[in-house]
């Protein structure tokens, strides 16, 4: 890959094509973060590059935001690649699945491939209940180049059981698995990311200047409601981030960057040495850290290299709940952190989830009066079971989780607003979790970019507010800034009533999580009775 980086092998027209679809998420964002939604971003950027590198022809196909993304997608498909590679994640099942019988159906002969957090989590899903061929544990950059030379010297049947990482049919159609081919340990072997490889890049509005990046990957944690894909964590050094931000800047004239690392300022050195790097290229940024890796070298070092806001895995402020989380955290190490954070001169971000194991009125109600005391809330959901996470399994034991495929399709309409259905694990009255949900979804701070302009033809917008929060957001976004909206997405996709709780449940789990509110999902199938509103 670093010498491909170096000097590109020129595109091979006699090469199998590659295709990557990135399909929708339901997910909405508050105001300032919709550029999340419509960003390139780091999984789908590295398979395409390196295989460009090598000389593949490769597509994005990107639609997340299509109206009806099952049928735009198909439509770039059949008939105009060799091979059909899949980006899947938590709650993009019922696509992934569908979209795979319809290809299997209308061109048996092109092979699938699926990679990303959610095939790697449940493989035998994916290879049991679905038409994917093979199916990418893990990191993929180095089992994509393998898999796709061994395609193009038909060599598969041969080859496949030999391929570390992955997951395969063998000639009589049985599911076999290979050896785990463990983490890439050195990520400055990694490309610089080809962005015009999206198809925004040809569009009217060309590349926006907002991406999604990091400079490490894994986590030191085990959280109980996380799913890691890469525990171990490793870096890249100051001098590759200095050569691949001076690319994003120069290439693609990026402005701001979010840096989806877990947990950005893990080692204080290390973090140190990452801000210097940035610091030369003129951008606005944000990250993911802990409450517990944060002093005051750490924040003037993100401050002077442009951190805009520091998103913080607060979670909850209750003791024990933090300790069946296994947070590693308290309220203590949460209100040092914000402090350290305001005194720098940065914004802090909280992100809190309702409905965590051992979480009791009290604690909920300290929580919605801390986040309603500060206004520095970035993000509130309802607990999920991640797939292959501690409570995922501890639902599936207990029954929560009536089956595997049922939940994967219910995630799919989970769209973060407050009247989403949820999985009730904490106990709580469902109304006691939903009001406490809206109130810190009142409580939101603005989003880092505001002045956002690469909106898809298609988002849909949510729950406009007069409430400003606090002077400081005001004086960051201006009077009336979620007046319009406080949170935007791409629409539901066809058909998704099919997955509410009443569908995927049992009716004991589905009175627990949705019965007082109507989610999106249900509002597709006509108007809203007195009773659901």
């Amino acid at each position: 890959m670093r010498e491909q980086d170096e000097s590109p092998v020129t595109t091979d027209p006699s090469l199998p094509r590659f295709t990557l679809v990135v399909g929708p998420s339901p997910f909405t964002m508050p105001r300032g973060w919709e550029f999340f939604l419509t960003s390139p971003y780091e999984g789908a950027s590295y398979i395409s590059t390196v295989l460009h590198n090598a000389g593949y022809p490769v597509r994005i196909v990107d639609v997340r935001y299509e109206l009806d993304p099952l049928q735009a997608a198909f439509d770039q498909i059949v008939g105009q690649t060799d091979v059909l590679g899949l980006c899947t994640f938590e709650d993009n099942f019922p696509f992934c699945r569908e979209l795979m019988d319809r290809v299997r159906e209308a061109a048996p002969e092109v092979p699938i491939i699926c990679g990303g957090s959610l095939v790697t989590s449940v493989p035998h899903v994916f290879m049991e209940s679905t038409a994917c061929d093979v199916a990418v544990i893990s990191e993929g950059e180095i089992t994509i180049l393998e898999l796709m030379e061994s395609y193009a010297e038909g060599r598969w049947a041969k080859d496949l059981p030999g391929i570390h990482g992955i997951w395969y049919r063998d000639a009589e159609g049985k599911v076999a698995r290979t050896r785990p081919r463990g983490q890439m340990m050195d990520l400055d072997a990694l490309p610089r990311m080809r962005l015009d490889l999206w198809p925004q890049s040809k569009g009217p509005m060309g590349m926006q200047p907002q991406v999604i990046s990091s400079y490490s990957r894994g986590c030191k944690m085990d959280c109980s409601f996380c799913y890691r894909t890469t525990p171990q964590v490793r870096a890249k050094s100051p001098e590759k981030m200095a050569r691949d931000m001076d690319w994003l800047k120069s290439q693609y004239g990026i402005d701001f960057c979010f840096f989806v690392d877990l947990t950005f300022s893990s080692h204080r050195r290390q973090t140190l040495e990452i801000c210097d790097v940035i610091k030369d290229y003129d951008i606005r940024w944000t990250c993911l850290t802990r409450c517990a890796d944060m002093d005051q070298p750490r924040i003037n070092a993100m401050r002077d290299s442009g951190a805009d806001i520091i998103l913080y895995g607060v979670e909850s402020l209750g003791s024990e709940v933090l300790r069946e989380a296994r947070k590693g955290s308290s309220e203590n190490l949460t209100v040092r952190a914000m402090r350290t954070t305001f005194d720098a001169g940065v914004r802090f971000g909280s992100l809190l989830i309702v409905g965590l194991p051992n979480e009791s009125e009290e604690s909920l109600s300290h929580m919605v009066e801390f986040a309603e005391t500060y206004n520095h809330v970035t993000r509130v959901k309802y607990l999920s079971a991640m797939p292959g996470t501690t409570v995922y399994k501890q639902a599936i034991g207990s029954g929560l989780i009536r089956s595997e495929i049922d939940h994967l399709n219910w995630l799919s309409i989970e769209q973060a607003l407050h009247e989403d259905e949820f999985l009730n694990v904490s106990g709580l009255p469902e109304q006691v979790c939903r009001d406490a949900y809206q109130r810190v979804y009142d409580s939101y701070q603005p989003g880092p970019v505001m002045d956002f302009q690469h909106w898809p033809e298609n988002f849909e917008y949510f729950h406009p507010q007069s409430a400003d929060g606090l002077q400081r957001s005001t004086s960051y976004a201006g009077t009336g800034w979620r007046s319009q909206w406080s949170s935007a997405a791409a629409p539901l996709v066809p058909n998704s009533e099919r997955f509410t709780l009443d569908q995927c449940a049992t009716p004991e789990v589905a009175a627990l999580g949705s019965s007082t509110i109507a989610c999106g999902a249900k509002r597709l199938t006509g108007p809203i009775t007195a009773s659901q509103a």
